[in-house]
């Protein structure tokens, strides 16, 4: 029965374990530039529309879109420096005349209420997802004026 338990406890720390690390995954280092940095850099390469943006396996993964198709850009979160692309399927994107993505995303970022992990324009609205303290929030704002709605 003692052994049970202790083969019980030993499995409980490697899930307990992995957790961890799967969550730590899941957010930029903090010597990762800000997102807002990354986002104006792709800005700055006139590839596009930007529709989203999206911190996955180690990576910013940030969808550009243009007539013609998209594109997932995978930036290094140190860096902002293009690892790779490839195309991908098509979104919807944001107004011509919209705020520029970074300038929401600073504002964003200046309010401190967590590390963004991910941004998605969907239903006309950008949809921006942070987390805090283990605990997941969830923003909507408007792309023309920056507003959060609630």
């Amino acid at each position: 029965m003692q052994g049970r338990n202790m083969v019980i406890f030993f499995m409980a720390g490697l899930v307990g374990a992995w957790l961890a690390t799967a969550i730590a995954g899941e957010l930029p280092s903090p010597t990762s530039k800000p997102l807002s940095s990354i986002i104006k850099g792709v800005e700055d390469q006139k590839l596009g529309s930007i529709s989203e943006a999206e911190f996955d396996d180690g990576l910013w993964e940030i969808k550009v879109c243009q007539e013609q198709g998209c594109l997932k850009l995978y930036l290094n979160p140190e860096t902002g420096q293009e690892q790779r692309r490839r195309p991908t399927h098509f979104e919807e994107t944001p107004p011509a005349n919209s705020l520029a993505l970074s300038i929401i995303i600073q504002s964003i970022e200046a309010r401190g209420q967590g590390t963004i992990t991910e941004v998605e324009f969907d239903d006309g609205f950008w949809e921006v997802k942070l987390r805090k303290d283990r605990q997941k929030i969830k923003l909507v704002v408007d792309p023309m004026t920056g507003d959060t709605r609630p």
